[in-house]
């Protein structure tokens, strides 16, 4: 059974109806309830309505379709296309730059066409709009290829503990996805000389290196696993997106297990006091440090 449709919709059809028929002259009523998808009973209730429009009711639009075939006169009023709403040019450019993004090089034609409708469809949007893949599937494919061919690979890495971007001369041992769906790539990194684990979405470029994999015997050096309980006070949701994977539990109360200390320490101070440590007094102590050497320069 076919959805109802809403008034809102009906309008909007309404609305679309006027300079459709204006350009279609003469078009039949099975072909013109085809085009936008509705029954014919549903486009005659339409035209009816449309039939009693005008700019008042002793200038109304002139409308025929008694005998099968819809003509319109005197429709200047009605006669424009309708606008597209803003949400819905968002949602148009962020889908021209999806495609955009994954054209080859090749097809500068197709390029060009979408850059021109970007345009045509607001430059001031098109500009600040960029969608990306979740994952990059260039750089999946130079991992799985590297992989196979065990080469080694070098990395631009963005690091949000170190909050850098990084070179790295990594050999690739594993590629492995998460629950959610995302990419790890297990690697042994010769700029630690051990083996770590990267996110696929956050490497930034990755080329094959002529190099032949080899990984040398390195034992793990583990740093300790700090979980320390952070109160959020303020600003949950950011916070939360602020401390990124490392949270467990629900509410203003979690905890947050970190090798690095100085990260955690840096991301409570820059909450600008929405966060609170109330376990971990090694944490906390490097949060007064650093707020009381911040202090010092203000003075």
């Amino acid at each position: 059974m076919a959805n109802k449709t809403t008034p809102l919709e009906k309008a909007a059809r309404m609305l679309d109806l006027v300079p459709f028929i204006s350009s279609h002259q003469g078009i039949g009523t099975s072909e013109l309830a085809a085009e936008f998808g509705i029954p014919v009973d549903e486009l005659l209730s339409d035209l009816n309505s449309l039939w009693m429009c005008g700019d008042n009711r002793f200038d109304l639009i002139d409308l025929q379709f008694d005998s099968g075939y819809v003509t319109i006169r005197n429709a200047e009023t009605l006669n424009l296309t309708r606008s597209l709403s803003q949400q819905e040019i968002i949602s148009i450019l962020i889908g021209l730059d999806l495609i955009a993004k994954n054209l080859h090089q090749d097809r500068a034609d197709l390029i060009s066409e979408i850059s021109s409708l970007r345009n045509k469809l607001g430059e001031s949007l098109a500009r600040i709009l960029d969608a990306s893949p979740a994952q990059d599937g260039e750089i999946l494919a130079v991992i799985k290829e590297a992989l196979q061919s065990k080469k080694k690979i070098d990395l631009t890495y963005f690091s949000p503990i170190e909050d850098e971007v990084s070179n790295r001369i990594v050999t690739p041992l594993s590629l492995n996805v998460s629950g959610e769906g995302r990419h790890y790539l297990l690697a042994f990194c010769e700029n630690a000389q051990g083996e770590r684990t990267f996110r696929v979405d956050r490497i930034r470029a990755a080329t094959i290196l002529d190099t032949k994999a080899e990984i040398k015997s390195v034992a793990k050096v583990e740093s300790e696993l700090i979980s320390t309980t952070v109160k959020i006070t303020r600003q949950l949701r950011k916070s939360r997106e602020a401390l990124g994977d490392f949270v467990e539990g629900d509410g203003p109360v979690v905890t947050v297990s970190t090798y690095n200390p100085e990260w955690l320490s840096r991301t409570v101070i820059s909450a600008g006091g929405a966060m609170e440590v109330t376990s971990s007094q090694t944490i906390r102590s490097r949060v007064l440090e650093i707020a009381t050497m911040a202090l010092k320069e203000y003075r």
